[in-house]
């Protein structure tokens, strides 16, 4: 199967670097879901990385620090097309590998010091790969739909 997603959304690139930076020196991980690039106005085929999905607190505890995520907590489903994640000792660990075998088509994985140019992608076979940032606005306001029956009327 050729792998469709193409590129990052810059401001989902920027959260993923600010919620690795955020959880250092614990280990960051979250999943991620692509949006279809021309849904986006974004001339060009294929899916951008858009969304990261954060699963339910795992209630572990490292010192003071939560572990942000549990990853197995959020059900595989199609939706769901790879990781992200951080690697605070700056380079790939065991679980790295393993969770990109199991858990999608595309990996994003930041390394401090979490900025813009401290990220790499790779495949579901650990090599590393080609991912382009774009520019894409977003509906600021589309998701706040969810609370709308909590809303006085």
């Amino acid at each position: 199967m050729t792998d469709d997603v193409v590129g990052i959304a810059r401001q989902t690139l920027d959260t993923a670097l600010a919620s690795a930076d955020d959880s250092h020196p614990s280990k960051f991980v979250a999943h991620l879901r692509a949006t279809d690039a021309r849904d986006l106005d974004v001339d060009s085929d294929g899916r951008l990385l858009t969304e990261i999905v954060f699963a339910p607190e795992s209630g572990s505890r490292r010192g003071d620090v939560f572990r942000v995520l549990g990853v197995d907590a959020v059900p595989r489903s199609a939706s769901i097309v790879g990781t992200v994640a951080s690697a605070p000792s700056g380079e790939l660990e065991g679980e790295d590998y393993t969770r990109f075998t199991n858990r999608g088509r595309v990996h994003v994985v930041v390394f401090p010091p979490y900025d813009e140019g401290s990220w790499r992608a790779y495949g579901s076979d650990g090599a590393e790969r080609e991912l382009r940032t774009f520019d894409v606005e977003f509906d600021e306001t589309g998701w706040l739909d969810v609370l709308s029956p909590f809303r006085e009327a």
